[in-house]
């Protein structure tokens, strides 16, 4: 085996994806071969479900959204009965993207043109001089029709689709990841979540799984994150200063714990590359329950709606990062979501969302609006330092002098659960090997 060390590409090599992943070992073309990334795209991001929208961004039939599937833009559409379409943005005539707008309402699309006019399912309604198309030509030609994605599906709000015709349905994708989701939803004390804010997008010059691997990787904190930690160690009269200002104080401090604590941390990877961790925000506002007028008057909107058992059973639930591989990262306790695009074998965009619990008090949705701008925007410290860490990984990782990287830690401690998944203490790698086997198995797969 000669897998690409100069990125002459994985085709000039003969070498199989299948060779790039080995027991306690990943090939470093797997983050840098451009001949790879193409492969992915096509094997893993053109078959995947992919999330792409939430149904409170197209509430009304009319509505449309702009959205990006695996590298192509696409046209998300709410029909007249309420149903979804998703059409590729082109139309069929010269090729030229239909809308322009990332999101708004219509009663047709219009080509701008020639001005060929369509339904919101993309099926072809007018055409300007349509007798200098010929006599054959006929408005219900569906190969005239705007092309469709033709897989799009939504489960509790959130709005996923595939390039692939065939497959297993998005329940079967998803597997426990179900449980994320719901447990989102089920937080909202009126059954439904709003998408606000708009979006946070940040880039880095590193490869997509760089991202997904670091989710729940539980020995980087202590060491990337020390200087965020450091100051707010020195802020920490400020936990008792204004919500906003405790709020990210104590998410600082959070990532302060001793390497062997984050061992107390669990850990759960699955077959398909999915995996979330336990939580670790434990004081103050960012405690799973707290005592505080904000909390006490939402837990009794919520307990109306679930009654006390089953309210208790969905606070409970205390996970952080969530991840439905291959790119995406949900918070259920804090109504956030994450999602990557990967643009080139070493450029990747995060594109970061957040949700109003409809139902709850107004001051809950602040919190999720602090808790984005502390993790996951541009000004966040922790995301700062994180992106900084891929994008030196990368750099790393197009050196020659060493080939194999080593992801042995905690290996000889996985052992499976009941529910499916494979569990170890909070320091292994456990994650990073599932979400590999994961990519191995789709990468091997024909057309």
């Amino acid at each position: 085996m000669k897998p690409s060390v100069q990125h002459a590409g994985l085709a000039a090599t003969g070498t199989s994806p299948a060779d790039l992943v080995r027991e306690g070992r990943v090939h470093r073309a797997v983050y840098t071969d451009p001949d790879l990334f193409r492969l992915e795209r096509e094997r893993i991001f053109r078959r995947a479900w992919i999330f792409i929208a939430h149904e409170s961004e197209i509430p009304h039939p009319g509505d449309y959204r702009l959205c990006r599937l695996a590298g192509e833009e696409v046209l998300l559409t709410r029909q007249p009965g309420g149903a979804l379409a998703l059409l590729h943005n082109r139309c069929p005539h010269r090729g030229t993207s239909l809308v322009s707008i990332p999101a708004g309402h219509a009663d047709r699309l219009r080509c701008p043109y020639h001005a060929w006019m369509f339904r919101l399912d993309g099926s072809l309604i007018a055409v300007p001089l349509a007798q200098g198309y010929g006599p054959q030509f006929s408005v219900e030609d569906p190969a005239l029709s705007v092309q469709r994605v033709p897989r799009v599906e939504s489960y509790r709000g959130f709005i996923f689709a595939s390039h692939a015709a065939q497959g297993e349905s998005l329940r079967e994708f998803l597997g426990e990841m179900t449980s994320a989701l719901d447990n989102m939803v089920d937080r909202a004390p009126a059954g439904s979540l709003t998408q606000v804010g708009g979006t946070l997008r940040m880039e880095y010059r590193g490869n997509w799984k760089l991202f997904m691997e670091n989710a729940t990787d539980l020995v980087h904190p202590g060491f990337v994150h020390e200087s965020s930690v450091a100051a707010a160690r020195l802020r920490k009269e400020g936990l008792s200063a204004d919500a906003r200002t405790a709020q990210t104080l104590q998410m600082l401090l959070s990532n302060g714990l001793a390497s062997p604590q984050w061992n107390d941390v669990p850990i759960h990877s699955f077959r398909a590359g999915h995996a979330y961790m336990g939580g670790f925000y434990r004081q103050g506002l960012i405690a799973p329950e707290r005592e505080d007028p904000v909390f006490a008057r939402y837990r009794r909107a919520l307990t109306e709606r679930h009654g006390e058992p089953a309210t208790a059973r969905i606070l409970a639930v205390d996970r952080f990062n969530n991840l439905i591989w291959p790119n995406v990262s949900v918070n259920s306790r804090f109504a956030v979501l994450r999602e990557l695009e990967p643009v080139a074998v070493d450029r990747t965009i995060i594109t970061s969302r957040c949700f109003r619990l409809d139902g709850a008090p107004e001051e809950m949705l602040e919190l999720t609006l602090q808790f984005l701008n502390t993790a996951s925007s541009a000004a966040s410290l922790v995301a700062s330092d994180d992106l900084e860490i891929f994008e030196r990984c990368q750099r790393g990782l197009n050196d020659s002098g060493s080939d194999w990287i080593d992801i042995r830690r905690g290996m000889h401690e996985d052992r499976a659960m009941p529910d499916g998944t494979t569990q170890s203490p909070g320091t292994s790698e456990i994650t990073l090997r599932a979400q590999l086997g994961a990519w191995q198995r789709m990468m091997q797969e024909a057309s």
